[in-house]
């Protein structure tokens, strides 16, 4: 019969296990290490991504409705937190000039037409019309002086609701057909966009109903300015916002171009 060492019958000494255990816990130690870096990189890249992509469609959809705002009708509410404007939805040339504070004549009747070359509406509501202004204050307000109500739309005319005496006429005899006003607002961290707004109140209605446009949004010193008017260009807007997400922090400085064609 064969007979077999007591010592190759020994087991692992306490010292032997005790090591390896040590051994195998220094692995698992980086190990876990290395899976919690990965899984932090992975979530901050990823913040990362949705911040940028984020503040870029924000910043872009202004952009795109501001290019569309009617010249002048840009200001500033709300203590400087909303971003005022009024959309075109079509735009032309009219063929006789309107009364004006100038010439001094006045239309008769219940309504006053004005008589254009053919234009058409693509899109949006036809709520007012507007000719020769050259501010803000002339767009709002109770009577504004370069602002006045649609009643109806054909394809060479405009009716208004009630008979107007214009400040003035335009230089190259063009109106604008716009909705009423709308505005971004930066308000408790939201990038908020307002529409259907009356052009007699002051400020914005926050409490209104809205599109949420982003989230998690800090003003940049002031988040919304304005600069004035040059010959090429009505104004230059600027957006100046922080977005964040997480650890991540992007600051974002807008430079939006409205264009002025009288």
């Amino acid at each position: 019969m064969k007979k077999v060492s007591i010592k190759k019958l020994q087991g692992f000494t306490l010292i032997e296990i005790i090591v390896v255990i040590m051994i195998v816990a220094i692995i698992a130690s980086f190990s876990t290490s290395f899976i919690v870096s990965a899984t932090k990189s992975f979530v901050s890249v990823s913040q990362k991504n949705d911040l940028l992509s984020e503040s870029r469609l924000a910043t872009e959809y202004m952009t795109r409705r501001l290019q569309n705002a009617l010249p002048y009708s840009v200001r500033i509410t709300n203590s400087e937190t909303c971003l005022e404007f009024m959309p075109i939805v079509s735009s032309g040339l009219y063929r006789e000039i309107v009364p004006s504070v100038v010439n001094g004549a006045f239309a008769n009747g219940n309504t006053a037409s004005i008589i254009t070359a053919p234009f058409i509406i693509s899109g949006g509501t036809a709520d007012y019309i507007s000719i020769g202004a050259s501010a803000s204050s002339e767009l709002y307000g109770v009577l504004p002086g370069s602002l006045a109500e649609i009643e109806s739309v054909l394809a060479t005319s405009v009716t208004l609701t009630v008979n107007k005496q214009w400040l003035r006429n335009s230089i190259n005899q063009r109106f604008y057909i716009v909705e009423n006003p709308s505005a971004f607002c930066l308000i408790n961290n939201q990038i908020r966009l307002y529409r259907n707004l009356s052009i007699i109140d002051d400020n914005v209605n926050i409490n209104a109903d809205y599109d949420l446009l982003a989230q998690s949004v800090s003003p940049f010193g002031t988040p919304f300015a304005i600069s004035s008017a040059i010959e090429d260009r009505n104004i230059r807007v600027t957006a100046s916002l922080v977005f964040t997400r997480g650890d991540n922090r992007f600051e974002s400085i807008k430079q939006m171009v409205i264009r002025n064609v009288p």
